[in-house]
């Protein structure tokens, strides 16, 4: 039974007798290693072999934690610009919001400021919709009847003269820019003060008759003359761009700017009608008191 036990051939070595001859050797090869040198040469000659063995063995692993790692970093830096994203657009409409407003406010200051330049204001509104003509000769703003705005009354923002009201509702009111074609707008020059009459039509206004007798030339500012009961004296109007002599005509070809921009406009000012005084009630006493003939 001994014999049998011990055979290395039929039945191999028991795990117990393999773990005392590796425990003997490895004792035995300490010591040698703390006492010969060879053996400490020998030592470094294996490991240097067997280097390659243990870096292909390691790989699999630092493949793994580099690709769990990159993978890592990729969806890190993938929502990372996600959010970076949505906060530069955030930021974004914050500051056009803010130049917005900004714009908004100097328009506002823009308009009360013309309090200081002798202008009965009555009412400030805020232009709401452009129509419903494609030629966007019509504008909306929110104020209507019930705040005092009657048909007729001019509207100005802080450039000039915008138009005048066409139509009033109780809570809007419809406004006819100067550049519409029933538009007409008694001017006059003022550096000479030489009055015409101003045209709309066609998207501009048109200064048709004005005579080449008098002086006109470019960058001259027509404003209102007040020679109606409508638009008072003295509201920037358009500005003269080239003047030239029409030939067989008696009056100049003008080409003009109108100053206000009613499509960069968002705040206006309504002005009241100028009443005319009633001649025909002060006419009345005076046709009485003349004496009939006999």
């Amino acid at each position: 039974m001994s014999d049998q036990s011990l055979s290395f051939t039929q039945r191999g070595i028991r795990p117990v007798n393999k773990l005392i001859c590796l425990s003997i050797l490895s004792i035995i090869l300490l010591m040698l290693d703390s006492r010969y040198s060879a053996v400490q040469t020998a030592r470094r000659y294996v490991a240097t072999a067997l280097f390659p063995l243990q870096w292909l063995a390691n790989q699999p692993l630092e493949w793994y934690e580099y690709s769990s790692a990159m993978f890592q970093s990729q969806n890190y830096l993938l929502k990372e610009n996600q959010r970076l994203m949505q906060e530069n657009t955030r930021l974004k409409l914050q500051a056009q919001q803010a130049e917005l407003r900004g714009k908004e406010l100097s328009d506002l200051k823009s308009l009360m400021s013309l309090q200081n330049h002798g202008l009965q204001i009555t009412t400030a509104a805020e232009i709401i919709s452009n129509g419903k003509e494609p030629s966007g000769s019509r504008l909306i703003i929110n104020k209507g009847a019930n705040h005092n705005i009657r048909a007729g009354d001019a509207v100005v923002d802080d450039t000039g003269l915008i138009g005048q009201i066409n139509q009033v509702h109780p809570l809007s009111a419809e406004i006819s820019l100067l550049t519409d074609s029933t538009s007409t707008i008694p001017v006059m020059v003022a550096r000479t003060g030489i009055r015409s009459l101003l045209y709309g039509g066609s998207g501009n206004v048109s200064l048709r008759y004005f005579p080449t007798d008098a002086d006109l030339q470019p960058n001259d500012i027509l404003v209102t003359s007040g020679l109606d009961s409508i638009f008072p004296a003295g509201i920037p109007v358009a500005r003269v761009i080239q003047t030239s002599r029409n030939a067989g005509t008696p009056f100049y070809r003008v080409q003009l700017e109108p100053l206000s921009d009613s499509r960069s406009s968002k705040y206006v000012l309504i002005l009241p009608q100028t009443e005319l005084p009633n001649f025909q009630a002060a006419s009345t006493p005076m046709a009485a008191s003349v004496p009939t003939q006999p």
